[in-house]
């Protein structure tokens, strides 16, 4: 039986509504006042979760590594030394202790990605409610055991990765703590097509491992996120900006601040319009325009009823079209004129 996870107070999977986590990321480049001013919007929409990063050190990628990182925005793609990228979105804990605090005070619960043991042991001390394994640390075991030791959930992205990946990161959460996992289909690229989405896994994730899954969204649009909730997500993580269009990282894929409260509502929307497994069916019922039995043409006394003397016609003041099996070709013991129902006692044996 799939166990839910506690986000906070925010109760993910197990029939809870599906959850949207709205993420700020790095987006606000080290402007830890603009991070605020995201999360006091996020907040005004209704949003249940907040989630960012805790990138505090640099280092977490090598000065010497060389790499360059190309990511899409609204207008085309951009190259950039991946040491330089991290720099600019380095924030220092301070910062962050501040951007948390009012995440407390606004009573919403908060996520964020975390890279290093420094900043588990931070986001601890801080109240935060689950911890975010990145798809790139998903067979970062010491960080995920780590993670886990906490008693806090942890969520997992499942992008680009092998599914024996994901089962070792799931297995090492799951041994080294209690507090529960999620598992968050993460298509890959930044932004990720239609036709790349392969939403079929939500389903496969779920009877896999038996946990809530989640998606994370890297869609240029909503539509994905409506589709993620009728094939049984119970949680889905997606960018908030204030512009999506700006020349940013991963912000390409992001819902404006100015759109998220219709998200919000059409996210609720979709939620409960999954329902029950069985459709609900409240008594008592109008039936009136169900159809009866009625004489198509005057029937006499002694005639047979057929399909040729007979038609449907509501409301069933007669017999039932539901029982024309059983009187079809009896016979009928007074006349009943054209157009007048045909009731029970007027059929013989």
């Amino acid at each position: 039986m799939i166990q839910p996870i506690h986000i906070g107070k925010v109760q993910v999977g197990a029939g809870a509504p599906c959850v949207l986590m709205a993420e700020i990321g790095t987006f606000f480049n080290q402007d830890i006042g603009l991070a605020k001013e995201y999360l006091a919007r996020i907040v005004e929409a209704g949003v249940p979760v907040f989630k960012t990063e805790i990138l505090h050190n640099p280092d977490v990628c090598l000065r010497s590594s060389g790499l360059e990182i190309k990511f899409h925005h609204a207008a085309g793609t951009q190259v950039e030394e991946y040491r330089r990228l991290i720099e600019r979105k380095t924030v220092p804990l301070s910062d962050y202790e501040k951007l948390f605090a009012a995440a407390r005070d606004a009573g919403i619960p908060f996520v964020a990605s975390v890279y290093d043991f420094e900043g588990v042991d931070f986001f601890v001390k801080q109240g935060g409610g689950a911890l975010k394994i990145a798809r790139h640390n998903i067979t970062h075991l010491p960080l995920i055991r780590y993670c886990a030791a906490t008693g806090l959930p942890v969520i997992f992205d499942a992008g680009i990765v092998y599914l024996h990946e994901i089962a070792t990161a799931v297995h090492a959460a799951r041994t080294h703590g209690g507090g529960g996992v999620v598992v968050n289909h993460h298509p890959g690229p930044n932004p990720t097509p239609a036709e790349g989405q392969n939403l079929r896994a939500i389903a496969t994730y779920k009877e896999i491992f038996q946990s809530p899954v989640g998606l994370a969204c890297h869609y240029r649009g909503d539509e994905i996120l409506y589709t993620a909730i009728g094939l049984g997500a119970d949680l889905l993580e997606k960018g908030v900006v204030d512009n999506p269009d700006r020349v940013e990282q991963d912000v390409v894929s992001a819902v404006s601040l100015a759109g998220l409260p219709e998200l919000v509502r059409k996210i609720h929307a979709c939620s409960a319009a999954l329902g029950d497994r069985l459709p609900t069916i409240k008594e008592p019922r109008d039936l009136n325009t169900r159809k009866g039995l009625a004489a198509r043409l005057a029937i006499g006394a002694g005639d047979r009823l057929t399909l040729e003397n007979v038609t449907f016609a509501w409301p069933p003041l007669g017999v039932a079209a539901e029982h024309w099996d059983i009187v079809e070709n009896r016979f009928v013991k007074c006349n009943v004129g054209q157009g007048e129902p045909i009731r029970w006692e007027d059929i013989g044996s």
